[in-house]
């Protein structure tokens, strides 16, 4: 399929007139390499750990790599020899020039972990995701950061079409794959990051364990963190579930949205809530076989505000930009889906399948904003035909105008 412009494009070039090193985080296919070899002029060379030898000369003799592979130079799946981590910096040091090493790598807490204690200052990382809507359409260099109240320029899908694409998931490789073919290949993504993101980088040994633990994962999307719950689905102890969480949102397979946590007079919940990076992901994980199927599920709300966080969230990461978002839920059951903290103000977002949400679905919205919190502009984000105000402060727009 013909290359499609990436969000970050233009993020990258610029964090490259400034810091000697950027380096791109993110799950396995979504597209890291092909983006930096994009960018990339003819002369700053590829190289990647995944191959044999330079895997073994970067762990054996850093330095050597180093002679042999001369900046600028794109080095990929750097995760695999951390033992470049130190050497790097020596060599960026003994040169001022910006942008000489552009970085990808799959795991990234695990990455930051070293690169916090060998590269500080030199480097600036940024996370991709799997596609996002408009980088689908071919329009990836117009996405923005979302902000409540502010319409993109997408053509709105029927609820068919857009269940198709919830459904059919975001990883450029999948995009134009057949029902066939789509299943192939979520089953070697998770073969693949079983045998190297969890088993070979992490050490966990029950990969058939670990298995079951992304369909409970899948199964939760959507919903508050309950680690007990996850290890009575899985069999293991919370401790282990602990364990993997911590390996799933390190290698971006997992979102954990935090809650709010302001200073008003309320008993609030303290879990985060968990989604899982794509929809269609977890349509293969739970062996859902057509959008019809996801769009009947029982937990076809829960895939539907997976989509629209997940992409919201992309329109921030993939803009440079770390996304602040929370949600709201006290004890008395007050809940706000989405919170996005930008420009000083806190935007409250709600998600509803519905094609007609009324001022019912703002009830939770109005309340919100009667608290000691600077507020901003809301919106309910639905499958309505186009968008309308419930009120000056409250639009409801349709997910095609995010």
């Amino acid at each position: 399929m013909p290359y499609l412009n990436r969000t970050l494009e233009p993020i990258i070039n610029k964090a490259s007139d400034r810091f000697k090193i950027v380096m791109i985080s993110g799950l396995r296919q979504v597209g890291k390499s092909t983006l930096l070899k994009h960018l990339s002029d003819t002369s700053r060379q590829y190289v990647s750990l995944d191959n044999t030898a330079q895997r073994l000369m970067a762990k054996s003799s850093p330095s050597s790599f180093f002679e042999h592979n001369q900046a600028p130079a794109v080095i990929d799946e750097i995760q695999l020899a951390s033992e470049l981590f130190l050497p790097l910096k020596e060599k960026v040091d003994a040169d001022d020039s910006r942008g000489q090493y552009w970085l990808s790598g799959s795991q990234r807490l695990h990455l930051m972990s070293k690169v916090s204690e060998s590269l500080p200052g030199r480097l600036v990382t940024f996370d991709l995701w799997p596609m996002s809507i408009y980088e689908r359409f071919g329009k990836g260099l117009e996405q923005k950061p979302f902000i409540p109240g502010q319409r993109g320029n997408l053509s709105h899908l029927s609820i068919d079409e857009t269940w198709q694409m919830i459904y059919q998931g975001a990883w450029p490789d999948v995009l134009s794959c057949d029902a066939d073919e789509r299943q192939w290949f979520f089953d070697s993504l998770i073969d693949l990051y079983l045998a190297k993101d969890v088993a070979a980088l992490t050490s966990v040994e029950k990969t058939l364990e670990y298995r079951k633990f992304l369909k409970a994962l899948a199964a939760r999307t959507g919903q508050e963190l309950r680690v007990q719950v996850l290890a009575q689905m899985c069999d293991v102890g919370a401790q282990t579930i602990k364990r993997w969480l911590s390996i799933a949102e390190a290698s971006g397979m997992i979102y954990l949205l935090p809650p709010f946590s302001g200073n008003i007079n309320k008993q609030i919940v303290k879990s985060p809530k968990v989604y899982l990076a794509d929809t269609g992901l977890a349509a293969a994980l739970l062996n859902i076989s057509s959008p019809e199927e996801m769009r009947d599920h029982l937990l076809c709300g829960q895939f539907f505000e997976t989509f629209v966080v997940t992409e919201l969230i992309k329109s921030y990461c993939h803009n440079g930009k770390k996304p602040d978002f929370f949600f709201y839920r006290d004890n008395n059951g007050m809940e706000i889906d989405l919170l996005i903290h930008a420009d000083g103000c806190y935007y409250p977002v709600e998600i509803k399948m519905k094609s007609a949400p009324d001022l019912h679905d703002a009830k939770w919205i109005k309340s919100f904003q009667k608290l000691n919190v600077p507020t901003g502009p809301a919106s309910i984000i639905s499958s309505c035909d186009s968008a309308y105000n419930l009120a000056s402060y409250i639009t409801v727009q349709n997910i095609w105008d995010i």
